[in-house]
């Protein structure tokens, strides 16, 4: 019976794996866009974390596009240590499907350069509050009880005084 010895095939497996971890970046940082789910047709205020997204000063402008997406206000709130937070105020259509919809964000430098890098957001349907609201007719229900009660209370009255009582 011949074996053949593992040694060898754990070994070079061993190096191979050590030498893709050392060969591949790391990812550094990330772009976090919060909160996530966006109302349509509703106004809606982000906050964006980028990275560095290049070298020396942050970025002093920030555009964001996407489908039936409307800025209304893009601002830079803070930069913490390479990275930058901002806040941003947009609408989205109330023409544009609900699901995961791209953001292009894109860091305008003083130079002139930009720098561009996707974000997402879940785009779900307007809440059906006001409709729910007005779907129940609480005010004729009140009305409704408020005069059976006075009747009630009427014909008691008039019983025991026909009694007498």
């Amino acid at each position: 019976m011949n074996r053949t010895s593992l040694r060898r095939i754990y070994a070079s497996t061993t190096v191979l794996v050590l030498l893709g971890l050392l060969l591949t970046q790391p990812a550094l940082a990330h772009v976090d866009v919060q909160p996530r789910l966006v109302e349509l047709g509703k106004v809606t205020d982000l906050r964006i974390e980028l990275p560095q997204l290049r070298a020396g000063a942050p970025p002093e402008r920030l555009e964001v596009e996407g489908e039936g997406v409307t800025v209304l206000e893009s601002k830079l709130d803070e930069v913490v240590g390479a990275e930058t937070r901002w806040s941003v105020r947009l609408r989205v259509s109330p023409d544009v499907r609900p699901g995961e919809q791209l953001l292009v964000l894109r860091g305008l430098f003083a130079d002139g350069e930009s720098v561009e890098v996707d974000g997402t957001i879940v785009v779900v349907p307007a809440a059906a509050e006001e409709e729910a609201a007005g779907s129940f007719p609480w005010l004729g229900v009140t009305i409704g009880v408020t005069i059976a009660l006075a009747l009630g209370v009427s014909a008691l009255l008039l019983a025991r005084r026909r009694s007498g009582w």
